[in-house]
């Protein structure tokens, strides 16, 4: 299989301290090669200018988008080499976009109708657009990639096969109440299949036939039955409190961090937090999951990990 990929890098802007850029590459290219690869951005930005060299090294074309030259100049540049790719290249089978701006849906429709295999990498947390998520074959959030690009802790990590990750019908009920509440938060409309894709954004290991279901329609109704959520009208709503669908390691987690926002070393926090027992093999899996969520801010400089509230 040969793949394609279009980066959108002022929408996912790769983090420091890791070789990011890398293990993208790895994670959308398992059965494949990658036969194409742009970057789209302002690269005199000095938020993303410090990563081209980066970028070109893991031969990306960097296409220069200034922002000053037009409206929306790197949506529109994407989207143009994106379809033009589809011509000049056809032996591309897989085009993996970069970004969850939804102003990229009708290049994936573009892409499907010529019979292209569509993945997407977003933030989920930045206003990813549900439609596109919809739309795409396959999606990751970025930050399940830097979960397996370090440990946060080599002894942490010789104990991690203590912790059972595997997602029973009660955390996946919990997950699915979460994600309506998420997503009435955001403002999207918590529709069937936008709750379904959101879902395994928020946990990849949802998966309701290996739960024994034989459909998403019986899944649901098992977990409305089970959660304070109703459907009407083709869309889920809460009955409760919107505050009570944050898990108790979330919750738990938020009220160890400083209210004022101040950046504290996940080492300060980590014991603090049985992790383990919620299905985390590491503090740093949670802390992103937390941050896939809206609830904290990670940052990684030197490979030191800190995180705090978010406000």
């Amino acid at each position: 299989m040969n793949i394609g990929i279009l980066w959108d890098i002022e929408n996912v802007t790769p983090p420091t301290g890791m070789n990011f850029i890398q293990a993208v590459l790895e994670a959308v290219s398992p059965d494949g090669r990658l036969s194409y690869a742009m970057a789209f951005g302002d690269w005199s930005n000095p938020n993303i200018s410090g990563i081209a060299h980066e970028m070109a090294s893991n031969n990306f074309e960097l296409i220069h988008t200034p922002h000053g030259s037009k409206k929306n100049s790197t949506d529109m540049s994407l989207v143009a080499h994106g379809t033009e790719l589809i011509f000049q290249y056809p032996n591309i089978d897989r085009f993996v976009l970069v970004s969850g701006d939804g102003d990229f849906r009708p290049l994936l429709l573009t892409q499907r109708k010529h019979g292209k295999e569509t993945w997407v990498v977003c933030d989920v947390n930045n206003s990813a657009s549900e439609d596109l998520i919809k739309m795409a074959d396959h999606s990751l959030d970025y930050r399940d990639i830097i979960k397996e690009v370090e440990d946060f802790d080599d002894q942490e990590g010789a104990e991690a096969d203590a912790a059972d990750t595997s997602l029973s019908k009660e955390r996946a009920f919990e997950l699915f109440k979460e994600t309506v509440g998420l997503m009435l938060k955001a403002g999207n409309v918590p529709a069937s299949g936008g709750v379904k894709s959101r879902m395994k954004l928020l946990n990849p290991q949802f998966d309701e036939k290996a739960l024994g279901y034989g459909s998403w329609f019986a899944f649901i109704q098992d977990a409305k039955d089970s959660t304070q959520v109703i459907y009407r009208d083709g869309v889920f709503e809460l009955t409760g409190k919107s505050d009570t669908t944050i898990p108790s390691v979330f919750k738990a987690l938020i009220d160890m961090l400083p209210p004022d926002g101040k950046r504290i070393p996940f080492e300060k926090v980590a014991h603090l937090i049985d992790f383990k027992n919620s299905g985390y093999r590491k503090f740093k899996d949670l802390a992103l999951d937390a941050e896939k969520r809206g609830y904290v801010v990670t940052e990684n400089i030197g490979m030191k990990w800190s995180l705090k509230r978010s406000l």
